[in-house]
């Protein structure tokens, strides 16, 4: 597939695996048939480079993150603009719906994990550097499938598992 103006950094399938997303480092995410690789929409916004792209899991909107600090999110099936979610200090390198739908977060260069209320765009609580969180920039995440453990890597070396129930760092590995 080609139709990005520069390398492409991430790429992801949707729930139903009708669509593929990829995200290329001049700033824009592209949609595609995935059964025929038939380009469906250009998404525009980030001013930089794209870091991670996700899709919900019971629909079709899609989640980017990117080097301008910022996150955000469109109709994977008419390529509109849903919302933006600003709050990070540095780029945004991981994020997840959580499996509920009801939420997502996102990891950034800062070293904070943000919990975020798609509908409103309001960062609802903020994970951020002490002896029990992350030192450094959040690499990757994953969501556990109750929608309350987040899983977070970094390049500290360290593991952690937060609550977003209870918005506490359960353990530190």
């Amino acid at each position: 597939l080609e139709g990005h103006g520069d390398s492409v950094a991430c790429l992801a399938f949707s729930s139903d695996g009708a669509v593929l997303a990829t995200g290329g480092m001049e700033g824009r995410v592209k949609l595609w048939a995935a059964a025929d690789g038939r380009a469906l929409h250009t998404l525009e916004g980030p001013s930089d480079a794209i870091e991670f792209v996700c899709w919900h899991p019971r629909g079709p909107v899609v989640m980017a993150g990117a080097s301008d600090f910022s996150v955000w999110m469109w109709s994977g099936a008419t390529g509109a603009y849903m919302n933006m979610f600003s709050g990070h200090s540095a780029a945004v390198t991981c994020g997840a719906f959580l499996p509920d739908g009801k939420g997502l977060v996102t990891g950034s260069a800062d070293g904070t994990l943000r919990a975020w209320d798609p509908r409103t765009g309001t960062c609802v609580h903020t994970f951020e550097g002490d002896h029990e969180f992350h030192s450094d920039t959040i690499t990757c995440l994953d969501c556990y499938h109750d929608s309350n453990v987040v899983m977070t890597g970094g390049s500290d070396a360290a593991v952690c598992m937060v609550n977003l129930a209870n918005r506490r760092v359960v353990a530190k590995l």
